[in-house]
């Protein structure tokens, strides 16, 4: 159990105006007793604690930070409910957990965080969406943690969603100059901490392998939304476009180990498939059709602790528990509805080839695996 003495003594010491000089003397002990205290180097001796509670004019469960700790213990157990809804793609009972989180705690910068989130995402709205719906909200939140809150990762969150914001309603150049108050990419944590080990070349090399896994995402992204933005480009420069990912992942990731990337994969298949559709190309079409629920098929059946053997991605770690989604089917129920849901669908739904196809993968579909159990 973690206790929080240290810091109660000098939150209610500063909160009654006194020096550790001061409370030393109460207490009758040393100031570098009293100092060692609030840095949580040595804790008071229990005879201490009623004293100490009695001169505060507080409860010895408050000066021994029990409630805080209860609170902890709540806190993080929302925080592990939290994760499993979003990994299972329960997104309105993870909008309504959080919304409960919030709550009861409104102060904890964690469960802010997670609840501005929340309302810029919010599930229950489909146009207007939740930015919208709660923009008047999320302004106060987020100009409240970057007034009052010193969690970088929390600030963070508050600023890109306060210059969406900004977008949102007309304001460009508020928006770009929010922008420009990250750090460009070559400042992230995972470049930090690859300088820090580069006086062990064990941990250097763990670290810039898990440095590769999150650019492979971050490139892919980039490239992906290339292929979909360029409103310019005929179907084969964005079947051409779409390949490129695929070569990227495949640069990456060797002999199928492709762990969480079979959802990636399974995607820019199915739209290269429908791009073939377009140009009347069914033959290639039916290919990239069965690659793509090959793929969605791996992605379901992965278990939850993935260690990649790729050489430049050896040994890094990934836990399924933790990705998020907004939908609870599994890839496979996601993909043949999302095909369905297509104008292409119209052209090959007839077809003996595709009707094999969802044929062999129908008996698959189904929910998202429970990675906490």
């Amino acid at each position: 159990m973690e206790l929080y003495i240290g810091e109660n003594i000098k939150r209610l010491r500063k909160q009654k105006g006194i020096t550790q000089e001061t409370l030393a003397d109460h207490m009758h002990v040393s100031t570098a007793a009293v100092s060692k205290w609030e840095r949580n180097e040595t804790l008071p001796d229990i005879s201490m604690v009623i004293p100490l509670a009695s001169y505060f004019g507080v409860s010895t469960d408050e000066i021994l930070g029990l409630d805080q700790t209860k609170n902890e213990e709540t806190i993080q157990k929302y925080i592990r409910e939290s994760e499993r809804l979003a990994s299972m793609g329960k997104a309105h009972e993870w909008f309504e957990l959080i919304k409960k989180a919030y709550g009861e705690f409104p102060n904890d910068w964690r469960i802010v965080d997670l609840y501005m989130w929340q309302l810029n995402y919010d599930p229950n709205c489909e146009g207007p969406y939740g930015n919208e719906v709660h923009k008047e909200e999320l302004y106060r939140l987020c100009e409240r943690v970057l007034d009052e809150c010193t969690v970088d990762k929390v600030r963070y969150s508050a600023l890109s969603i306060i210059g969406g914001l900004y977008d949102l309603d007309g304001k460009k150049e508020k928006a770009i100059e929010t922008a420009k108050r990250f750090p460009n990419y070559w400042m992230t944590e995972g470049e930090e901490l690859e300088g820090c080990f580069f006086d062990n070349n064990e941990d250097w090399l763990k670290q810039v392998r898990r440095n590769i896994w999150d650019l492979t995402c971050l490139m892919y992204v980039k490239i992906r939304n290339t292929a979909h933005h360029d409103s310019a480009a005929d179907s084969h420069e964005t079947v051409k476009h779409l390949k490129k990912c695929v070569s990227l992942i495949e640069m990456v990731f060797d002999d199928g180990d492709y762990g969480f990337f079979h959802q990636d994969l399974s995607e820019v298949y199915m739209w290269i498939a429908n791009r073939y559709v377009m140009v009347n190309d069914l033959e290639k079409a039916f290919d990239y059709y069965e690659l793509s629920f090959k793929h969605a098929k791996a992605y379901d059946e992965l278990p939850r602790f993935i260690n990649h053997t790729s050489l430049l991605v050896k040994d890094v770690p990934f836990d399924m528990s933790k990705t998020n989604s907004s939908v609870d089917e599994n890839m496979i129920t996601l993909q043949i509805n999302n095909l369905r849901s297509w104008g292409v669908w119209e052209t090959v739904k007839d077809t003996p080839q595709m009707q094999n196809i969802i044929t062999k993968y129908e008996s698959f579909m189904g929910k998202k695996k429970d990675y906490s159990m």
